[in-house]
Order: structure tokens, then C-alpha cells, then sequence
């Protein structure tokens, strides 16, 4: 039943799917009702003759990939043909059908020829109607019992095809919209994530502050990192170990400032932590895990012993996001100056 709702599938033939089940199963059900009450009779073979058509439209639609071509005649058979003259021989028990067939013609068919379509569908029904009223079919009269039991059919057929013709629809609806919902979730995360790392760019840095400084109880600290001659490192052992660094320290990064605040990637090979509650000394200390921990992964892959440097940001009430990147920045920059491979929380 998979292959009903698969939303890889194009929607049009998925809807076939609907109309070839809700088609076969509903004259299937016709017909054994009516080999029950009336037996063997030139009714009953009557309409196993259409059951036989609807599985030939649905092996058309399906197998041959003809979806538009089998859902016109499927169509077709039922409110031009079927439906009709099932109530020229029967009446007023068999009306339920015309109903029906208006359904699926709104349903199965392209608005603009729905319309047209129902049009001569109408033009049909009414035909017969009076057709049935003026020159009623003669046959044996048929016992109330007979009649009810006819109608009783019909009327179940009718609403078993309803109810799965809409939950089926409903169903694919509601599969749609996850997919849908799923897909808007992928495309928000990756724009909020860096390509590389897999961790917050800048984009979602720049709205995630903005959302804190609106909030005037939060307090946090902004850390801008840069790592140590990163250029030397790019340059001696080529851009690929340089990416396997940079995906590796986000990753310590993540580790590390897990439910305490988020890591970006603020640009090449600079990294921003937003902390919140958190006092320096709780900063620094894992700052220093981080680097120990960033040190023996460049020693163990390549002998050699990276380092980075940071400038650490207290953020103060009333101050703009370019404010806070500017002073960590400053900040920064003097742990570089005064050696790298630091921290740096205080200018003086």
C-alpha cells in the first residue's frame, strides 16, 4: 500500500492508484451484490462486464503508463454507461451511483475538462431519469424486500467508495505536508549550517544574538577563536587535512558548549562560542580543554602540536551584535599579539 503514498511518485498517477482501487473494489462489490439478489441475471453479468473494464483501465493506467488516457475511460464507463443504466433497470435505489460519478469526476479529472465532462454526465443522468419515467424498462415486478435489499447495496457501495476514495486522498494530503514540512526543515537547516563543519554559520549567529539581546535577562559571552597559523597548515599538508581540522574542531566545539550555548563557524578558519551562564573561569577552563584536546588530534595525524587563540566578550546591556563582534575581535587580536595559543578576556 506503500506506493500509495509515496510521495516520490507523481501525484497524478498516485491518484490513479486511488481510482483504480476505488473503482475495482466498488464494482467488485456491485457485482457480487447483484449475483446475491438477483442471481445469474443479464444485470449481473452486465455489470461484471464493467468490473472487467475497470481492471483493464487500471492495467492501462498502471503497467502502460497511460494515467490520462485510463482515468478518462475508467470514467467514462461509470457515468455514461454504468451508473445510467443501472438505473433505467432498477430506479430509485440506484440514483446513490450518479452522486458517485460526480465525485470522482471532480476529483480524477483537470478542472477545465471536469466541467465540460460533468456537464454531459448531467445531460446523461437526467436522459435516463426520464427515460426510466417515461418508458420504464418492463420486467418482472420486484418484491419490497428485493428493492430494499437493492438499495441497502447500493447505498453501501456508494459510501464504502466515498469513504475510501476521500481517507486515501487525505492520506496523501497528510503524507504531502510532511513531506513538505520535512523539506522546508532541510532547506531552513541548511541555510542556518555551515557546508563543511555542519555546525551554525553566520547567518543564524547574526539572529540568534539578535534574539538574546532582545531579551533583556539573558546574559551570555561571545568567544571569537582563530586557529594558529592555519595558513602554514593549509600550505604544508594541503586544503584536504586543512578541512579535516576545521570539521574536527567544530566538532570538539559542539562537544564542548553542548546545552551551554551554540558554536559557528564565523568565517575560514574562525569560530565564534555564544555561552550562556557561565563565569570566566568556567570559560577558561574549558577553553583549555578544548585546545589540549585540539592539540593531540594535529599531533597524533600529523606529528605536529595546532593551536588557536581567542578573545572572550562579556555582553553588556544597550550594545549593538557589530559592537560585541568588534570588541571580541579586539580582544582576539591581542591574544595574537601577545603570542597566540591564549585566551584573552581583558584588554588591560
Amino acid at each position: 500500500m506503500n506506493f500509495l503514498f509515496d510521495t516520490s511518485i507523481d501525484v497524478s498517477r498516485r491518484q490513479f492508484y486511488v481510482l483504480a482501487m476505488g473503482s475495482c473494489i466498488g464494482n467488485l462489490a456491485g457485482f457480487i451484490g447483484n449475483a446475491l439478489i438477483f442471481g445469474w441475471s443479464g444485470t449481473t453479468i452486465f455489470c461484471g462486464i464493467c468490473m472487467l473494464l475497470m481492471v483493464a483501465g487500471s492495467f492501462i493506467g498502471i503497467k502502460k503508463g497511460q494515467i490520462r488516457y485510463a482515468s478518462y475511460l475508467m470514467i467514462a464507463v461509470l457515468s455514461l454507461v454504468e451508473f445510467p443504466a443501472l438505473y433505467y433497470i432498477y430506479q430509485t435505489g440506484t440514483i446513490v451511483y450518479m452522486v458517485l460519478a460526480m465525485v470522482a469526476i471532480a476529483i480524477f479529472i483537470p478542472t477545465g475538462n471536469a466541467i465540460r465532462f460533468a456537464g454531459v454526465v448531467i445531460v446523461a443522468d437526467v436522459a435516463a431519469v426520464i427515460l426510466a419515467y417515461m418508458r420504464p424498462l418492463e420486467s418482472e415486478k420486484l418484491s419490497k424486500e428485493v428493492v430494499l435489499q437493492s438499495t441497502l447495496c447500493s447505498l453501501l457501495i456508494v459510501l464504502l467508495c466515498v469513504f475510501l476514495i476521500s481517507i486515501l486522498l487525505q492520506m496523501q494530503r497528510q503524507r504531502q505536508e510532511e513531506e513538505v514540512k520535512k523539506l522546508n526543515e532541510q532547506l531552513k537547516d541548511a541555510a542556518d549550517k555551515d557546508a563543511l563543519t555542519g555546525i551554525y554559520n553566520r547567518r543564524y549567529l547574526n539572529q540568534y544574538l539578535g534574539d538574546l539581546i532582545l531579551d533583556e535577562k539573558e546574559e551570555f559571552d561571545a568567544v571569537l577563536i582563530d586557529l594558529d597559523f592555519f595558513k602554514h597548515v593549509n600550505d604544508t599538508y594541503g586544503h584536504g587535512f586543512g578541512d579535516i581540522i576545521l570539521v574536527e574542531f567544530a566538532r570538539l566545539l559542539t562537544k564542548h558548549v553542548k546545552n551551554k550555548g551554540i558554536a559557528v563557524r564565523f568565517g575560514g578558519e574562525e569560530f565564534m562560542l555564544v555561552l550562556k551562564g557561565m563565569n570566566t573561569d568556567e570559560i577558561g577552563k574549558m577553553l583549555e580543554h578544548i585546545r589540549w584536546e585540539y592539540k593531540e588530534f594535529t599531533k597524533h595525524e600529523k606529528n605536529i602540536e595546532c593551536s588557536f587563540s581567542s578573545g572572550v566578550q562579556h555582553y553588556t546591556e544597550g550594545i549593538a551584535v557589530t559592537v560585541l563582534y568588534r570588541l571580541a575581535d579586539e580582544k582576539l587580536y591581542a591574544a595574537k599579539e601577545r603570542g597566540r595559543n591564549q585566551d584573552v578576556f581583558d584588554l588591560e
